[in-house]
């Protein structure tokens, strides 16, 4: 893998062959090529070892360990006391879970509970999605999926202002940002749907041919992210690929950088770990907020063709997921705001001296505010990725950047391009949303409407962690503009349960698990009240059914792994060598 510098390795001892094959002839040239040899291999030892000390090493042993490593689901008895929790404790557990099954069992029509197991057994992504699979170990998942999988799939009928209502007719309070598409709110997103297609009224898909408002938006992007040139693409993840391939193609080298727990879309070129089966041996994943990653950046700036940043990160919630069996300490906020504005401060001057491209990920465009990040921190980045919210609710993406790095040709060389293109990069639909997304964020309504939500979710913040403290629960909320998360002071392998507990309570998430909450600027006080009485009411009840069971212990998963990794091994080599089939 080209990360662990293997090809210095590989050239090193090339040239140690080579001394050593012109060693009987007594030459200098055997001298020369081994001594040659070993200065360039104690160089890359050098450097292999400031790249072990820099980077995370977890996510280039996931895909062999995947591989190998096996385990088996907890059984339904072993799962209400895992934690070695006592027998009344367990028992409170089991029946709060059955109720909740029973309680969602009667709340979904039958209709609706068709739907959902439809949708859950044939449509892959939302099997996926509702798995639990961001949001617990893989050891919980049988137990909680039998009880409640169809159920976790909301069936909606309408969506206005910050609430949704379903097919039942109940009404739910949206904080899932649909994923981060929906900043402005649904009544404006509305808005800008219809101005997209009042211009796909006139245009259908006519793809090919542009119209006006294209090169208006064009202009617009360009004005907010003082760059030069842009791209369009048909999503966040193909955005940043493009950002990617230009980089690599204008610098001609072979590393993409990026931090430890960032996600940039599910491309394999810079997924991290547990994603996909094949892991890109040319993604470097750096420590985050560290100086060795500092220090190997400017040692290896000759191999890295770009860095990629992920600016909303800087709030700080990378460890309020769920998924995991330790308890993290999560520090989000204004304050992590602050830290990751310096941090980023020290990357653009090493990227500055070392001609590495700098790249912000910011396809949840506008949820920093209406000048993104370079606005928040005061940190310029050479290439933004925008998507999400850009789309005033299509699916689009786009890139901005500088025109040495977003031109699709080598000038000097003409066989070498970039042959980075796609169909739908200029749909009418999206234009003419996007047309309307950006004409508001412009405008001196936006830039108020901003400042007075930040200060709303401020006071929000304030507010509902004193209610929570005087009520001696043990979570608390970290927010900043339309982010935001929770964070459990009380460890327990169940935290992931309270997400349930928030949904059935009436609030919508989209990550359930990950810690990764939205709102949207249409969040008036009576909403935010709301959401507090709702992340009151599910902790109490949360606290009274035994999940956060202060005599709680670690969680042993080395018996629920061992076994049956050793009997795949075996049964595995017993197939290699043809017995399995003999010995049944």
């Amino acid at each position: 893998m080209a990360v662990f510098v293997e090809g210095r390795i590989k050239i090193s001892a090339l040239l140690l062959a080579g001394g050593w094959y012109f060693s009987g002839e007594g030459s200098h040239t055997s001298l020369l090529l081994s001594v040659s040899g070993l200065a360039y291999g104690s160089y890359a030892v050098f450097l292999l070892v400031k790249t072990l000390q820099a980077v995370v090493l977890g996510p280039y042993l996931w895909t062999p360990l995947s591989r190998l490593v096996c385990s088996r689901d907890l059984t339904r008895e072993e799962f209400f006391r895992c934690d070695e929790a006592p027998e009344d404790i367990a028992t409170k557990r089991e029946t709060a879970l059955d109720s909740l099954s029973q309680r969602w069992a009667q709340r979904d029509a039958k209709q609706a509970l068709e739907t959902q197991q439809y949708l859950i057994e044939h449509f892959s992504d939302v099997r996926f999605k509702a798995s639990g699979f961001e949001s617990m170990y893989p050891c919980f998942q049988k137990v909680v999926n039998t009880a409640l999988l169809p159920h976790t799939l909301t069936l909606v009928d309408r969506a206005d202002g910050c609430e949704l209502t379903d097919i039942g007719g109940d009404k739910i309070l949206d904080s899932s940002g649909c994923y981060g598409v929906n900043c402005f709110g649904y009544t404006r997103t509305k808005h800008f749907m219809r101005e997209g297609q009042k211009l796909a009224e006139k245009l259908g898909p006519c793809l090919g041919p542009m119209h006006p408002v294209v090169a208006d938006n064009i202009k617009m992007l360009l004005r907010i992210f003082n760059k030069e040139e842009v791209s369009f693409h048909m999503s966040g993840t193909e955005a940043v690929m493009s950002a990617v391939y230009q980089a690599r193609f204008h610098t001609q080298r072979p590393l993409t950088a990026v931090f430890q727990g960032s996600y940039h879309g599910w491309w394999d070129g810079v997924m991290q770990g547990a994603g996909n089966d094949r892991f890109s041996g040319d993604c470097l994943i750096l420590k985050d907020m560290a100086p060795a990653s500092i220090e190997l950046l400017k040692l290896r700036a000759s191999d890295i063709n770009c860095l990629v940043v992920n600016p909303i990160n800087g709030f700080g919630w990378k460890n309020a997921g769920t998924n995991k069996l330790e308890h993290a300490k999560v520090d989000a906020g204004l304050d992590s705001i602050e830290r990751f504005r310096s941090w980023l401060q020290q990357l653009r001057a090493v990227c500055t001296s070392c001609d590495i491209p700098l790249i912000y990920d910011e396809t949840w465009c506008f949820q920093l505010g209406p000048g993104g990040a370079q606005e928040l921190y005061g940190v310029d980045a050479d290439m933004i990725v925008l998507g999400k919210s850009l789309g005033g609710g299509h699916a689009c993406g786009a890139v901005v950047g500088p025109s040495r790095l977003m031109e699709r040709r080598d000038k000097h060389r003409p066989m070498r391009v970039n042959f980075v293109v796609g169909t739908f990069k200029g749909n009418p639909v999206v234009m003419g949303a996007m047309n309307a997304v950006l004409k508001h964020v412009l405008s001196d309504e936006a830039r108020k409407e901003s400042d007075a939500f930040k200060a709303r979710v401020a006071q929000w913040m304030t507010k509902c962690n004193s209610k929570l403290d005087k009520a001696g629960l043990p979570i608390r909320v970290a927010a900043y503009r339309s982010t935001w998360c929770l964070k459990y002071s009380q460890p327990s392998a169940f935290n992931f349960m309270f997400m349930y507990y928030l949904r059935d309570a009436g609030l919508q998430l989209a990550w359930v698990g990950t810690g990764k909450m939205l709102l949207n600027l249409e969040f008036n006080d009576a909403e935010f009240e709301k959401l507090t009485e709702i992340l009151m009411s599910s902790a109490e009840k949360f606290k009274l059914d035994g999940w956060w069971w202060e005599g709680a212990k670690p969680v042993k998963t080395m018996p629920l792994i061992v076994g049956p990794t050793i009997k795949f091994l075996l049964d595995s080599m017993l197939t290699q060598l043809g017995l399995n089939a003999k010995m049944k």
